[in-house]
């Protein structure tokens, strides 16, 4: 860590120490570009954010920031996410910082007292970059969302909100009006699009650069403006509203609420009127009411299992899913426990009879008791499984289980270290959990190679090798790597000299790591 960067982290945690109460709450607007789209594997490529008053003024020493993360050795990016954003491995090996840093830099900025952290979409995508990216670099990954006044929102499920249970003040762009020469995910479908570029293009609002992080946190900022102006009501309940304790309290007692989200699809407008009928932590299982749930009682455990999550095999094979969602208290959904925000007028469209509704909760509260006996012994054998078989690759183990107090404090320490000082401790450190020190390593060799022994350098190149040329832990290797150059060179849609660009910088990129790794 640079003498700087732990001068800035001093400063915040002695804001810490003065309390939140006496910080005014912000939004931090933040967006990633990823070289790939498995937020728990993939890197991010770049980072931009801005800082605003909660009435969405701009700060006025904050005009937005970009920092680029240098790509390492043993990772190759995905070519197609490439092609979309037009941000290439050569250009952050440029103008980035090495990884612990670009984290430290946004793990600041998510942790400052009084952040509410914000995006469009990112507590579907960009959170969990957040949380593993932490991770990999021993900061702590969840202390943005709710330490020091800190919490966490995402505009998306307002957005869809605005559309479902008001619709007519904002201009929505449609599928079947897209043009899918210049944009091949339209080729058949139908529908309200809820994509940020066409949103903002519908209704006026400058989005200089799709997929350029900054461009995108400017237009993010500048549809929660339009919201706020047209739907001032409906901004202030959601804001109020989408704390964990909020969303639980909504669904406590299987009251049945409205929830507004993509997983009912369009055409029912997004919206459903559920209960929750178990609840683990922050694990809602929600019924949904528009269906009898006496079809329960005749349902075995291994069968309510099967129809849980059925596979692609199973609906073949004319297994129907069961109408259980699972609602994440902690992750800001759009919930509201007075029904009348959802009109008949809109119900009727959407096909939800109230009427039935109000008929099914009453049969769900009868056979609750016998269900949520079976879901107990199903998150029992859920977490059983889970730590029976945490992730093979450490940098993937998040969720496999906490670290330990004594293995936390080493993760401070390590944080403390300057890289030289660091080099010579590493071998010192006791792990309570081994993989720890495998972790540690990885740290230290993307961070810091040249601070490596002879033996530790010829280590992380066999590791690297291994993954990049044989596909280790999942990654993509790199005969598939040209193999998909290939395949975009050969699909025609990539002909214009920007896209040719990257092509060829993402082939450069491969045969120079290749040769590198096999020396």
């Amino acid at each position: 860590m640079s003498s700087s960067l732990k001068n800035k982290k001093d400063s915040i945690m002695t804001q810490s120490s003065m309390g939140a109460q006496s910080v005014e709450p912000t939004f931090y607007w933040y967006d990633y570009e990823t070289f790939g789209v498995d937020p728990r594997k993939d890197r991010p490529a770049q980072f931009a954010g801005r800082r605003t008053r909660l009435d969405l003024s701009p700060l006025s020493d904050d005009t937005g920031e970009i920092f680029y993360c240098r790509p390492t050795d043993d990772q190759l990016p995905n070519p197609e996410s490439c092609l979309l954003t037009g941000i290439t491995p050569q250009c952050c090996a440029e103008k980035g910082v090495c990884e612990s840093e670009f984290a430290d830099l946004i793990w600041e900025r998510l942790n400052t007292p009084g952040t509410v952290s914000i995006g469009y979409n990112t507590l579907g995508f960009d959170d969990e970059v957040n949380r593993f990216l932490f991770w990999r670099n021993f900061l702590d990954p969840y202390t943005h969302s709710w330490a020091k006044g800190c919490s966490r929102w995402d505009l998306f499920p307002v957005v869809c909100a605005a559309w479902a249970l008001r619709g007519d003040t904002i201009k929505w762009p449609r599928w079947e009006e897209i043009d899918p020469i210049k944009y091949p995910k339209a080729e058949g479908r139908k529908g309200v699009c809820f994509k940020l570029e066409f949103l903002t293009k519908a209704n006026g609002i400058e989005h200089g650069h799709a997929h350029d992080a900054l461009s995108d946190v400017e237009a993010t900022i500048g549809m929660a403006k339009l919201l706020a102006e047209r739907e001032p009501k409906l901004w202030r309940w959601a804001f109020e509203n989408r704390t964990t304790a909020k969303v639980s309290a909504a669904v406590a007692d299987m009251k049945p609420v409205v929830w507004v989200t993509p997983k009912f699809g369009i055409a029912r407008g997004c919206t459903g009127i559920v209960a929750c009928f178990y609840q683990e932590k922050h694990d809602c299982w929600m019924w949904d009411l528009s269906f009898d749930p006496t079809v329960l009682q005749s349902l075995s455990y291994e069968e309510i299992k099967q129809r849980l999550f059925p596979s692609i095999k199973d609906r073949a094979q004319g297994i129907e899913r069961l109408p259980i969602r699972r609602l994440k208290a902690n992750a800001s959904p759009f919930v509201c426990a007075n029904l009348k925000v959802l009109s008949r007028e809109r119900a009727q469209k959407y096909g939800i009879d109230l009427d039935v509704a109000a008929a099914n909760l009453q049969k769900l509260k009868a056979v609750a008791p016998a269900v949520q006996t079976i879901f107990a012994e199903l998150a029992a054998e859920r977490r059983s499984n889970d730590a029976a078989a945490p992730s093979a690759d450490p940098d993937r183990s998040l969720y496999s289980g906490f670290a330990s107090s004594g293995d936390k404090a080493r993760f401070v320490q390590i944080r403390s270290m300057m890289p030289e000082h660091l080099a010579a401790e590493a071998p010192k450190f006791r792990f309570d959990d081994q993989k720890f020190a495998e972790m540690l390593f990885r740290f230290r060799a993307r961070n810091w190679p040249e601070m490596l022994s002879a033996e530790e350098t010829e280590r992380w190149r066999q590791f690297c090798a291994d993954r990049i040329m044989s596909g280790r832990d999942g990654m993509l290797q790199l005969s598939d790597y040209f193999d998909q150059i290939d395949e975009a060179q050969a699909s025609g849609l990539y002909d214009d000299e920007r896209h040719q660009q990257v092509l060829e910088a993402l082939y450069d990129w491969g045969e120079t790591l290749g040769n590198r790794l096999s020396d």
